[in-house]
C-alpha cells in the first residue's frame, strides 16, 4: 500500500485536513532523531478495539520519551472516533502520532514542539497466510536498562526494520529476538506465545513491548482457567514447544509453524479458543482489560 496515495482526512496541526496536504519538513526532528512516538489501533465494524489502552500506553510512551502532550486523553480518543466516521473505516487502522518539530537540528529538545496526527485508513489482514515461519535474529533486543522498552517509538524498530528488509528474499515471514540474556523476546514487531503440555508459556515485559494484544490475551487465559506461566526463558524452552503463536494489533493471533528447521503443531485446541474469544471481543468493542502486571 503506497501512503502517500492515501485518500481521506488526517488530523494534522490542530485540524482536519485532506491527508494528501499532511506534510512535514525534511529538517524535522523525528526524521532525523527518530523522536517520535505512536500506536496502532483496529477498527471492526466502525468501532475501535481497545482504544482507550492504546491511547493510555500512547501518553505512557510519550511520558518516557518526554514528549509533551497538549490534548487530554478524551479529545484524541474523540479524534479517533470522529476519523472512522470521517473516513467510513469499517475496517481498518488507526494510527496517532506524536512527533517532534523542526525546531532544532541536535539531538538537544527544549524548543521543539510536540506535534500530534492522526490517520486512519482501511485495512484487511496483515499477515495473510494461516501460519508463518520464523527465523532467528542475530540482534538483540534492549532491556529496560538501556531504553525505555514500554514506550512504541519509533526508534525501537530500526532493528525490526533491518531483519524485514533482511527476510523479504527468503522463504521466512518474520523473526524470533532474543535479548541480552539470551532469553526469547518477541518478534519484529509481535510478542509470543508457545503452548507445552496445555501450558501457555509468554515472556516477562522488561525487554518487550507491553502489547495490548498480549494483555488481552493473558486476560482471557486467567479468565478461562488456561494455564499461563510468565517469566525469563531461554531459546530451548521455545524451541520444545508443542505450538507457537504471534499477537499484535494488526496480526490479532498468528500460528507460527515453524522456527528455523523446528515445526509446530498448528491445529492447537488452544489457540482455536483463544481466536473465538478474541473474535467476541472485536464485536463487543469497547472493551477495557485488566491492568495485569506482568
Amino acid at each position: 500500500m503506497d501512503f502517500s496515495k492515501l485518500n481521506g482526512k488526517i488530523f494534522f496541526q490542530n485540524k482536519f485536513i485532506d491527508s494528501k496536504k499532511a506534510k512535514v519538513h525534511v529538517l524535522n526532528h523525528s526524521l532525523h532523531f527518530a523522536s517520535s512516538v505512536f500506536e496502532g489501533i483496529g477498527v471492526y465494524n466502525n468501532k475501535s478495539l481497545f482504544l482507550g489502552e492504546h491511547i493510555d500506553r500512547l501518553f505512557l510512551s510519550a511520558d518516557l520519551m518526554r514528549l509533551n502532550v497538549s490534548f487530554p486523553k478524551k479529545k484524541i480518543i474523540a479524534i479517533c472516533n470522529k476519523l472512522i466516521k470521517l473516513n467510513k473505516i469499517d475496517n481498518g487502522y488507526i494510527r496517532p502520532l506524536i512527533f517532534r518539530s523542526s525546531h532544532s537540528m541536535s539531538p538537544e529538545t527544549k524548543n521543539c514542539k510536540s506535534i500530534i496526527a492522526i490517520a486512519s485508513w482501511k485495512w484487511g489482514k496483515f499477515f495473510n497466510k494461516r501460519s508463518l515461519s520464523l527465523n532467528i535474529s542475530k540482534y538483540p533486543k534492549l532491556n529496560e536498562n538501556i531504553y525505555p522498552t514500554q514506550a512504541k517509538s519509533s526508534g525501537s524498530y530500526q532493528v525490526s526494520v533491518l531483519e524485514r528488509s533482511k527476510i523479504e528474499k527468503t522463504k521466512f515471514d518474520d523473526c524470533l529476538m532474543l535479548d541480552l540474556k539470551k532469553n526469547v523476546a518477541e518478534t519484529s514487531a509481535c510478542n509470543i506465545f508457545w503452548i507445552k503440555n496445555n501450558i501457555v508459556y509468554t515472556p516477562k515485559k522488561h525487554s518487550i513491548l507491553d502489547g495490548v494484544t498480549r494483555r488481552c490475551i493473558i486476560e482471557l487465559c486467567l479468565k478461562n482457567k488456561i494455564k499461563i506461566k510468565i517469566n525469563d526463558y531461554k531459546l530451548k524452552h521455545i524451541i520444545n514447544a508443542d505450538s507457537v503463536f504471534m499477537t499484535g494489533t494488526a496480526a490479532e493471533i498468528q500460528i507460527v509453524k515453524n522456527i528455523e528447521k523446528i515445526k509446530y503443531e498448528t491445529r492447537s485446541q488452544i489457540i482455536k479458543f483463544l481466536k473465538r474469544k478474541y473474535e467476541i471481543l472485536k464485536k463487543q468493542s469497547p472493551y477495557y482489560i485488566k491492568d495485569i502486571r506482568t
